[in-house]
């Protein structure tokens, strides 16, 4: 199963020397009473050339796409502390803003906006990867590496944009860490905790093309459900490279499948719903990133039994889903506001 538990899965890898290394800490999750999503960013890029650097990123969208704030503050690398372990409970520490297994802190702000956030989080006892454990040391090694280990968590407290105060009272969330040398070629990636249905389920699902060497490998798509109690997994190698489905924002379509189980479904959010954001890989090549936490999305889930497949049930999530798309070149539908 696509899960670990020895509790490391969070730790600073960045060992504070190193060039030619990146590594970021991220949340995203979603107020039930405004609809409004929230994406946190704690990031560190180490250039292959010039001195390291942090950052931190919060993003508030707008379920109408009409109030949406983001804003990044970069810091040279003295605010960080520590380099490695954990300083008084914190993982990572940039300034006065901080992250531990059980708690996010921080504060950003520009001319005339901020955004401030302090969030409890029940940590969950098992830390989901998205790749294989046979992937994941090349993966760190040639592009980067993804896990969560708050798949899918409780938040309570509270995010301040401005003078408007958003209250979580355990609305379920997500905490993702990645690290390694670049950002891949081009992705996709969807989560979502919140459906329709009121069923107590979890989706997550990425996907990338890489390079091996000057070739572009095949796009590989890793997809997770959690369903009434159970894993259902297409994240082995093998259902990876036999998942179909095509990524051109605004719109993920995809399905994929193991031995017992099928999934199709799609994820798409209107122009307006997204952020665009420019990441800098260490050796300076450029990427863009059109991420929203206010996405839409269908799933359509099958079961094999005496060689057919039997529709098991739909889920759907209206502006409760997360979604981004990655790659080399701008999305010219919207502007880069990060």
């Amino acid at each position: 199963m696509p899960f670990t538990n020895d509790g490391t899965e969070n730790l600073m890898r960045w060992d504070r020397r190193s060039a030619g290394f990146l590594e970021v800490w991220y949340a995203t999750l979603n107020h039930a009473e405004s609809g409004s999503g929230i994406w946190l960013r704690y990031t560190i890029t180490a250039p292959d050339v010039g001195p390291a650097h942090c950052a931190l990123w919060a993003v508030r969208f707008d379920p109408d796409g009409k109030r949406t704030v983001a804003i990044k503050n970069r810091m040279d690398i003295d605010h960080l502390a520590p380099a490695h372990g954990r300083d008084d409970g914190a993982i990572v520490r940039m300034g006065d803003s901080w992250l531990s297994e059980s708690h996010l802190e921080g504060r950003v702000a520009d001319t005339d906006r901020t955004i401030s956030w302090s969030l409890d989080i029940e940590p969950a006892d098992r830390c989901f990867q998205h790749f294989p454990a046979r992937l994941r040391r090349r993966a760190e090694r040639k592009f980067s590496t993804l896990c969560s280990p708050n798949l899918s968590v409780p938040f309570t407290g509270e995010v301040q944009v401005d003078d408007e105060t958003l209250t979580f009272t355990g609305e379920y969330g997500c905490q993702s860490h990645r690290w390694g040398k670049r950002n891949a070629l081009s992705w996709a990636w969807a989560h979502c905790s919140n459906f329709e249905q009121g069923e107590r389920a979890v989706f997550e699902a990425a996907a990338g093309r890489t390079t091996l060497g000057p070739v572009p490998a095949p796009t590989l798509t890793f997809v997770y459900l959690h369903f009434r109690g159970e894993d259902i997994a297409f994240n082995d190698l093998r259902w990876a490279l036999r998942a179909k489905g095509t990524y051109e924002m605004p719109t993920w379509a995809f399905s994929a499948r193991n031995e017992r189980w099928k999934l199709v479904g799609a994820a798409r959010a209107s122009i307006d719903r997204f952020v665009q954001v420019h990441y800098e890989d260490p050796d300076g090549k450029s990427h863009f990133c059109a991420n929203t936490e206010v996405a839409d999305l269908a799933l359509e889930l099958y079961r094999l039994d005496d060689g057919r497949w039997l529709h098991v049930t739909s889920l759907s999530s209206i502006k409760g889903a997360h979604l981004e798309f990655g790659r080399k070149d701008p999305f010219a539908e919207m502007p880069v506001v990060l």
